[in-house]
Order: structure tokens, then sequence, then C-alpha cells
């Protein structure tokens, strides 16, 4: 059986007994993170500034995003969405396929709830397909995908959306092995916008591509037989590494979201900062450091580590979010990463911009051969202040992830905070409770009537 078909019967196949209890809770804890970051998103100029470009949805088919007071056309409310969600970078991360598995997929999936009527088990469903969809295909590929230039998020992204919507409409599994033949030819993303509005974009470009593939094969449009193997999308993608699955990778089982899990971010930037942020406060906290008398940093990571660091000097706010050098300096400075650190403000401070020179990174030259590798490598920060002594941390587990992870109060923290910034007229006690639902996911009979609570009443 091709690839292809595998995927297809996948999807296609009713997983009720498949997905366990465990599983559907860990995507719930999965999607309360995601909602959370996509409202707090909401409200970036970044987003204002898409909506602006959009062409009016008269007379077409509309779908309402509980954040806010408008309705989008389909495409659209994807393209929004997803910038929302990614536009803080403070989104979950799979390291096995170096991505972030949960936006893409979500921000597909919302604007079907209404048409749909959807359970909350039906959107967990569909989420932990499509997330497993995502992630396996780059694992398929290893890390040569990500270190060819790609944004995984956006190439592996579009399939995984159209493998959750084809599930979530009951696609058969012949429409569905054409929608993923359509999502193979709308991947795209390049690694190169990092640090910038597209990057963000990405996201919702993937998601609207994932839902128009599922949409176009419900309709009839056939794509090729065997897109992926052969000479196709893995091929392509994985500059001529890769034409099948590995030996023994099989689709859930277990579910990637199971073992070995998402990351959930603790900071709102790339998470190749976050053991280096960790390490630096570490110091900070451990021998009372400050950032007046830094002399010199180093930073010490694996090889293809530093990849998306790619901006040593930051100017902006985004910029800071891809900046080893800045994830020390503020950190010493502020004894903190949060998203106050990420305004543009915050970056262009005088005594930022000074020291950002005095911090350098270093690789390993060994390569990665997956993204896991990257992930599981440690990280060091050595601060050198001359007389004043000389001190290093290393840092082993990822923030975040099975060996450090979020807990539920972390979580809810998180959610707090998210939610005050994009939605500050909800009361707390409504935040609260809307995030004890939304941990029983599982048992809410509509998701739309959960979100509604979300709507802001003008």
């Amino acid at each position: 059986m091709s690839i292809t078909q595998q995927l297809a019967d996948f999807i296609s196949t009713r997983k009720a007994d498949l997905i366990s209890a465990d599983v559907r809770s860990r995507a719930a804890r999965c999607l309360l993170d995601t909602l959370a970051v996509s409202v707090a998103g909401y409200c970036d100029p970044s987003v204002r500034a898409l909506e602006d470009a959009l062409c009016p949805a008269d007379g077409m088919r509309t779908v309402a995003m509980p954040w806010s007071p408008r309705r989008y056309r389909e495409d659209d409310a994807c393209l929004v969405t997803g910038m929302s969600s990614h536009i803080l970078d403070y989104d979950d991360v799979s390291m096995l396929a170096v991505c972030h598995p949960s936006v893409p997929v979500l921000t597909a999936l919302w604007p079907l709830l209404e048409e749909t009527g959807a359970s909350g088990r039906a959107l967990l469903d569909a989420y932990v397909v499509g997330t497993e969809v995502l992630i396996r295909s780059g694992q398929a590929m290893g890390f040569r995908h990500y270190a060819l230039g790609f944004h995984a998020t956006a190439t592996l992204g579009t399939l995984g959306a159209a493998a959750a919507c084809c599930h979530m409409l009951g696609l058969d599994s012949r429409r569905t092995a054409h929608a993923l033949a359509i999502a193979a030819s709308m991947s795209a993303g390049v690694r190169k916008n990092f640090g910038s509005m597209v990057k963000s974009l990405h996201v919702g470009l993937a998601a609207s591509s994932g839902l128009r593939a599922a949409r176009f094969a419900a309709a009839g449009v056939q794509g090729a037989a065997e897109p992926l193997e052969a000479d196709g999308w893995l091929r392509a993608f994985s500059g001529g590494d890769c034409d099948t699955w590995p030996d023994g990778l099989v689709l859930g089982r277990p579910f990637a979201i199971e073992a070995p899990g998402f990351e959930q971010k603790r900071y709102p930037c790339c998470y190749m900062m976050h053991k280096i942020i960790q390490a630096t406060l570490t110091l900070k906290r451990e021998h009372g450091l400050a950032l007046e008398g830094l002399r010199a940093a180093t930073i010490d990571m694996c090889g293809g580590a530093s990849a998306p660091l790619m901006h040593p000097h930051p100017k902006n706010g985004l910029h800071a979010k891809f900046s080893g050098p800045y994830a020390v300096v503020g950190s010493l400075l502020d004894g903190r990463m949060d998203l106050a650190s990420f305004r543009d403000e915050t970056v262009l401070r005088p005594a930022v911009q000074a020291a950002l020179g005095v911090v350098s990174l270093r690789e390993s030259s060994q390569a990665p051969a997956q993204g896991g590798d990257v992930g599981s490598a440690p990280v060091t920060v050595t601060l050198d202040y001359g007389q004043g002594g000389r001190y290093s941390a290393t840092v082993h587990a990822m923030p975040g992830s099975a060996q450090d992870p979020l807990t539920d109060r972390d979580l809810l923290e998180k959610w707090r905070d998210c939610l005050a910034r994009g939605l500050p007229e909800l009361g707390a006690a409504t935040v609260d409770e809307l995030f004890r639902k939304g941990l029983a996911m599982d048992a809410q009979a509509s998701v739309q009537q959960w979100l509604d609570e979300l709507r802001p009443h003008s």
C-alpha cells in the first residue's frame, strides 16, 4: 500500500477506539494553550494590517472567530487566526519535526465548527489526527527538511491541516487521498522570513491551503495517486534524502502528542532561545548577577540549533524573538522574559543595544540527524565579569517539554495573561471557568457554544 493511501486510510477512519482518554486530555491542554496565544496575538498591529488587506465578505459564506467582532470568509478566517496564533511565537512546539504543530491544524478547524456543530471529542480527534500526520511526515524527512531552509510549520502544516479537515468533514479514503495530493502542491514557507510578520502569516496560509484542499477534494477535484512518494513531496522537501517512511514509523502507535509529546512554551519567543533564557535566569538568581559589568558572554549549542536565531542585533520586538544575544541581555537586565520583553521600545533600550555585541554564539560541528537531537542537546551559557568572576550554567531539559513540563497551574497563569491582553473585558471568574471547561473539552457537547463565551459583546 502506498504512503498516500496509508495516510488517507488513517485519516478517514473514525478513532473512537484508537484515541485514548489520556491522549484527548493532552490534546485539550494543547487546544487551551493555542487558543490563549491566538486571543493574545489578535490585538497585535500586524494582524490589523492583514485585516485591512482582506476583501469584504459580502455574499460569501462567512464564519465567526470568537475573539473578533467581525465575520470572515472561510479562507480569510484562517489567515487572520493563523497570524494571531503565531505572531507572539508563544505556541507549542514539536522538536521531532522542528515545527509548531497545533497552530496550523487548529486554525484550519475553527472555521468548520459552525458548519459541523462539532462536539469537543470530534474537535479533539480531528486535531490529534492532523497533528499526527504533520509530525510523522516531518519525522520521516528528518532534520534535513528544516536545514534546507523550509519553515516546517508552513510546509508540514498544510498537510496536517488538510488531514484534520478531511477527518472533521468525514471525507472517505478516496477523497482524502486527493486532498493530500492537493495539499502537497500548496505547501510553502521559508525560514528566511523569521523575525518578520510573514513567519506568522505562514500559519494562516498553511491552514487556508489545508482547508481548501479538503474542500476541493470534497467537490471532486482529483490529484495524483501517489503525490507523496515516488519522486514526490517527500523527496522534494527533503532535498532528495527521503522517498518513503522509515521502518517502524506507524501512525498513532503511539500518537506524537502522547510520546514524546508537544513542548508548551514558557517564554514568547523562538524555542531555541528557551534554554539560553533559563540558563541566564538561573545564573542571575543564584549569583545575583546584573547586566552591568558584563564583559563577555558565550552561548554553546549543538550543530543546527542556531539556524533560526537570525538576528544577533535586533532592532524591534519581532527580531528579538529570534536573537540569542537578546535572550542573555534581556534576561540579565530584567530578570524575566515575557510578553513585555518583546515590545519594540523594550528591545531598543540603550543598555540592551550596547550589550548585544558582547554576546557570542558557538555551535558544535556535529549536525543533527533529527529535530529531537536538537531538542535534547544541552545549552551552556557562560558569563564573564572580568575580576568579578566567570559563571556558567548548562540546561539539559527543554522548558515546557516532558522533562520540564508546564503544570496545569502554569498553563492557567499563561491562559489568564493571554486573555487579559486580548480580551481585557472578560472577568476573572469567566476566564477561569472557561479554562476549567476547556480542560474537560472531551465532554463538551458543542465547541461553538463554549467558544461563544469568549465573544466580545459590543
